[in-house]
């Protein structure tokens, strides 16, 4: 089976990987909300359910982090590329990329790590750290660990060469004329730049940890933990500003207007791309850290804050402005609840740049409960509107029959109802106190901890309703009940072909990567 040879091919591909793991860290996630329906206050119990349930919180996190993450946002940036007539040529090296992102991190949760994904030291030096790897003689553990990290460091590797690629490609293609197109641009920043020269960083704190247990070369802690969030802050950024460039595509689309400020979202990108460098220190604030030092997290944050907020007031005013917003269309509809859902998680971060505050909702479920929301919202929910896209152009321009548009809609409107109610439970039971990742928790938390999992499960149902639809698609299976051509009641002129084919288009459309290609096959 030979992989992709276009860029909407590579989109697709990597959109498959972020997919795949996004289903396996839910049920990671299910399971470990049924851990904690008891709160395992009895020693006993507590001792012999704590490493499963760490190990499926590490399993969550690095899933989340280390593949969802990159391959999310490398499969936006591709798509960028596509819809702006820009594309990649190094198909071979991206698929490869693609593999070392994503088989690697078996090998490592196959040891059974129950470090966090945060994999702060000591910690995570430690053999017990690791379930199965660890349970072996120490000169044999050592070993197994040793290369369980040496896959990680694979895995960042994969990532940076997979950015390079498409950054490098891109600058290639891009118009002589005139700007590169917006949703491209922030393909380039954040799906590129960004990448590539963060993830360095986890890759060298990786390999720090690789040569401790295979060459014992000492790890220090404070050096290791700026390492990691150079990389771990900047992270959770990468998917969010690459799908804002979706946002400023889609919604002028389905408000009938053009962007209201194409200069601003500009601007954006510098104070966006600057500042998600520096504000790392923010995870800090438990060390003792110098007094200037903590007060340079607040503004940094804020301003930081500011950018996000410079993207709202864009996208609100292009909305307000337009001839009316057509959120019938369920890819329209999904931008909106992206956008409003970005908004209302934000509010629950306002409090956390000002050290006062803080401290009083450190390290407890708020926090949880504000960044759950943020991926729940403007990741989950603003990407799903990009790879119903990529769908569209796979399709050859085809429509979402009533089936197909009734279960995303259904599916999103549900997932963001339980999600609004989870995140917030989680919100206000962090302010009550609720420590975050405890599995013997105090068992006044327990009705808390009853209504997070019912949210949850409303979560994982949704989740099915709308991923029925598009992991069907992706695969070619039962595309005609999804999808329909105008004045056909279905894909019927012939199979549709499967993510792998050598021709990612339907058969009667040969899809290239050439401008002329392009504007013949979207139907914007």
């Amino acid at each position: 089976m030979r992989g992709p040879r276009t860029t909407l091919g590579i989109s697709l591909l990597y959109t498959a990987g972020g997919l795949a793991w996004l289903a396996a860290m839910g049920i990671a996630a299910l399971w470990f909300r049924t851990i904690l329906l008891s709160p395992h206050v009895n020693q006993a119990a507590g001792y012999a359910i704590a490493p499963l349930y760490y190990f499926l919180v590490t399993f969550h996190g690095q899933a989340a982090m280390m593949m969802i993450v990159e391959d999310i946002t490398l499969s936006v940036f591709a798509f960028s590329l596509y819809k702006s007539n820009m594309s990649l040529s190094k198909y071979k090296l991206l698929t490869l990329a693609f593999f070392m992102i994503n088989i690697p991190m078996i090998i490592t949760f196959i040891g059974g790590p129950t470090t966090g994904w945060y994999m702060y030291p000591p910690l995570s030096l430690q053999l017990g750290s690791w379930i199965f790897f660890g349970s072996f003689p120490a000169s044999t553990a050592t070993k197994l660990i040793g290369l369980a990290y040496f896959m990680m460091f694979i895995n960042a590797l994969g990532t940076v060469i997979a950015s390079i690629t498409m950054f490098t490609d891109g600058y290639k293609s891009r118009p002589r004329e005139g700007k590169i197109p917006i949703f491209a641009a922030y393909g380039m920043a954040f799906g590129g730049a960004l990448i590539f020269i963060t993830e360095i960083a986890l890759a060298v704190a990786e390999l720090w940890y690789v040569l401790y247990f295979w060459a014992s070369v000492p790890v220090n802690p404070l050096t290791w933990v700026v390492l990691f969030w150079f990389w771990g802050h900047p992270v959770v950024y990468y998917a969010p500003f690459a799908i804002f460039g979706g946002l400023y595509y889609y919604i002028p689309k389905f408000s009938g207007r053009p962007l209201y400020s194409d200069k601003w979202a500009r601007y954006n990108i510098i104070l966006l791309f600057t500042f998600s460098m520096l504000v790392w220190v923010h995870h800090l604030q438990t060390w003792p850290l110098p007094v200037v030092l903590r007060a340079f997290i607040t503004p940094s944050t804020l301003i930081l804050a500011s950018g996000s907020g410079l993207t709202v007031l864009n996208l609100g005013l292009t909305i307000a402005t337009g001839k009316s917003y057509n959120w019938k269309d369920p890819s329209g509809l999904i931008a909106l609840i992206a956008l409003i859902g970005f908004i209302l998680a934000g509010l629950q971060a306002l409090i956390l740049p000002i050290n006062p505050l803080d401290v009083i909702v450190h390290n407890t479920y708020y926090i949880v409960g504000h960044f759950h929301l943020m991926i729940w919202t403007i990741i989950v929910v603003g990407y799903l509107a990009i790879v119903l896209d990529m769908l569209k152009s796979k399709m050859g321009g085809a429509t979402l029959t009533s089936l197909g548009s009734g279960m995303i809609s259904g599916g999103v409107i549900m997932w963001t109802i339980g999600a609004f109610l989870l995140g917030y439970t989680m919100s206000v039971a962090g302010y009550e106190g609720l420590i975050r990742r405890w599995v013997a928790y105090p068992v006044r938390f327990l009705s808390y901890m009853d209504w997070m999992t019912m949210f949850a499960m409303i979560m994982g149902a949704s989740f099915v309703m709308y991923a029925i639809p598009v992991i069907f698609s992706l695969l070619g299976v039962k595309t005609s009940a999804f999808w329909e051509v105008s004045g056909t009641t279905g894909i019927a002129s012939g199979p549709t072909p499967g993510l792998m084919s050598s021709d990612d288009s339907p058969s009667s459309i040969k899809a290239t990567d050439s401008s002329k290609d392009h504007k013949n096959l979207r139907a914007d």
